[in-house]
């Protein structure tokens, strides 16, 4: 069932890209908008598709069932690393060699186009913090409500902090604390010892819902759930408190529908599809950005806009762009879906004796989360930057630090080789983890 949702989760994510897409060709070259921000009617739909949380919460869960079968923390971190990052060596690689062969076709229509093909990346750096905090969720599983309730009050106080003109990088802690609590809730929804009744999930869905039109109604929080240019700040870039609630808003929906879910999941004509997507995830993940700004291109070349809903000629080219749109999606992660899977050399071979080999177990562990921080800094930047001008001919600059792709993939591989360093040495010991848990 937990396969389902995230299937469900990743189909809903690609189709709400391509739905909220709006491109008009101009003599300057392209100019980029989301079909959102000149329809405000439709912004309310965000609250269906924003379901980002859905991936925190399913994957929360396959990490504690995973990690109640480790024997050290820092070998089954570095393992989850290696597998969660590796898709993201070729895609990195492929748009490298692209951007400048798409700059030299046209640069004015393509440097507008490459900007955006790292910007899924946030998701990943997020998801990484979030996975080497599975032994905090776990503990704190034991009392959901209340975990769940603290990590509510953290979105909250953060967002007070830099509403009330604080540093913008106070934001970034909610990059933590919103995507914490989506794993938290995940755990919530899914464990059979402590999920909530139907009737006290519909309770908490109904006041969740009534609490972020109350946030929405009264501001500054915006309505839309995905972040537009044309709002002052963002519910999504860095996550706020609204986001939050909505965390808990869809874990509550799904154990409203758990029963049904898992009888639906179980249907060959279900699980086969739900299969076949959750062994592609992080390729359909990365690569239909790809298709859609190679589709994009494509309209570019041929003259055509992709106009948004409230012009009366959007019908035609948005099916257009919707086909060719999906038909490149289908063959890149046909063509990439193996390197999901595929061992790399040095990435996946088991790390070699190193001198921390011999240090104490915790500080292996320790060095091991600034690894993973290391990556989730790295990636978190380079969705920002673009590979544009790699290695270091462009700086971008994000909640006042600057940085450059090629700084950011260095801090990226820096991260790797200290999770690596950490995973060398003896296992804490014969069994497995989950005795600290039951």
């Amino acid at each position: 069932m937990v396969d389902l949702v995230r299937a469900f989760s990743l189909v809903v994510v690609v189709f709400g890209h391509s739905f909220m897409a709006q491109v008009a060709f101009v003599d300057e070259g392209v100019e980029l908008g989301n079909t959102l921000a000149q329809n405000r009617w439709l912004q309310p739909a965000t609250w269906v598709l924003q379901v980002m949380p859905l991936f925190f919460a399913a994957g929360a869960w396959a990490n504690a069932l995973s990690y109640r079968k480790a024997t050290a923390y820092p070998q089954w971190l570095n393992g989850r690393v290696r597998r969660l990052v590796r898709p993201v060596i070729a895609y990195t690689g492929f748009w490298i060699i692209a951007s400048p062969l798409l700059l030299a076709w046209n640069y004015d229509v393509a440097l507008a186009l490459l900007r955006i093909s790292t910007q899924l990346l946030w998701f990943l750096g997020a998801y990484l913090l979030v996975t080497a905090m599975t032994p905090v969720l776990m503990r704190l599983s034991i009392r959901p409500v209340l975990a769940c309730a603290g990590w509510l009050l953290g979105a909250l106080l953060v967002d007070v902090i830099r509403l009330a003109g604080g540093p913008s990088a106070v934001g970034l802690a909610n990059f933590v604390v919103v995507w914490a609590l989506a794993g938290q809730a995940g755990l919530w929804a899914f464990s059979a010892k402590h999920r909530p009744s139907v009737a006290a999930a519909l309770s908490l869905a109904a006041a969740g819902i009534g609490a972020n039109a109350l946030l929405v109604g009264l501001g500054p929080w915006p309505l839309s759930l995905v972040g537009l240019s044309t709002d002052e700040i963002s519910n999504m870039a860095p996550p706020s408190v609204v986001l939050a609630i909505h965390c808990i808003v869809l874990a509550s929906l799904v154990v409203v529908a758990y029963s049904r879910l898992t009888g639906v999941s179980q249907r060959e004509w279900v699980w086969r599809p739900t299969t076949i997507v959750n062994a592609a995830a992080m390729t359909i993940y990365l690569w239909h950005l790809a298709a859609m700004i190679l589709a994009l291109a494509v309209l570019a070349a041929l003259g055509q806009d992709l106009p948004g809903f409230s012009d009366s000629s959007w019908l035609w080219p948005r099916l257009a762009f919707w086909l060719l749109f999906g038909t490149i999606t289908f063959a890149l992660v046909w063509l990439m879906r193996p390197f999901e899977h595929i061992p790399l050399p040095w990435w996946d071979a088991p790390p070699k004796l190193h001198p921390m080999q011999s240090w104490p177990y915790r500080l292996r562990s320790a060095v091991t989360v600034v690894g993973v921080v290391l990556v989730a800094v790295g990636l978190l930047a380079l969705s920002v930057t673009g590979l544009v001008g790699f290695p270091f001919g462009v700086t971008s600059s994000y909640a006042g630090f600057k940085f450059t792709p090629g700084l950011c993939i260095l801090v990226t591989l820096a991260g790797v080789a200290l999770i690596r360093a950490g995973a060398v040495g003896v296992d804490r010991s014969g069994s497995s983890m989950a005795a600290q848990f039951e």
